[in-house]
């Protein structure tokens, strides 16, 4: 990502959001993932950019980020790690967490360089994080009622509720 583009996703000024671009388990636009990269590892820049953008942009950030964990497995199937299956929301977790590690990470589960058995290493800190380099988010939120929603995934939910008084999970289902 430009340097410039970094900059103006951090402070807000990056409008480049095309809330109709194709989406599903093989596409995620890739605004999607230049807004993480740039605003990443400071949850509250991405509190501040999701703050800044409209209830569409808002939903589309929601859809993408569940359209791009989908992509990596069934989470009612579980993922076997060290021998045991995990439960549906311990494999959605994963899911979420890779996600939010960016568009490195996820695409090497996606295209097969990774199995998902060995990110969980990496997610339960077994393992070292990759691609090298990629920083671990701070989970810190400038508003406070954004506090319990401390992850890349999470953060739009509370910024939803906190502006529009409505659950964005409720929201999206109805879509």
């Amino acid at each position: 990502m430009s340097r410039e583009l970094h900059r103006a996703v951090r402070s807000g000024e990056y409008r480049g959001v095309d809330t109709g671009a194709e989406m599903g388990p093989d596409h995620v636009s890739d605004w999607f993932w230049e807004v993480l990269e740039a605003t990443r590892p400071r949850l509250s820049a991405l509190e501040l950019w999701l703050e800044s953008h409209s209830r569409e942009v808002l939903e589309a950030f929601a859809l993408a980020y569940e359209s791009a964990a989908e992509s990596l497995a069934d989470f009612s199937e579980g993922v076997s790690v060290d021998g045991d299956v995990w439960s549906e929301d311990s494999t959605e977790d994963l899911c979420m967490w890779v996600v939010g590690q960016g568009y490195g990470l996820w695409s090497s589960v996606v295209v097969g360089e990774l199995r998902l058995e060995e990110v969980a290493q990496m997610y339960l800190g077994r393992a070292p994080l990759l691609p090298e380099g990629v920083a671990p988010w701070d989970g810190d939120v400038s508003d406070p009622e954004h506090r319990g929603y401390q992850s890349p995934g999470a953060i739009v939910h509370g910024v939803y509720w906190t502006r529009f008084a409505e659950e964005l999970h409720e929201r999206l289902e109805g879509m």
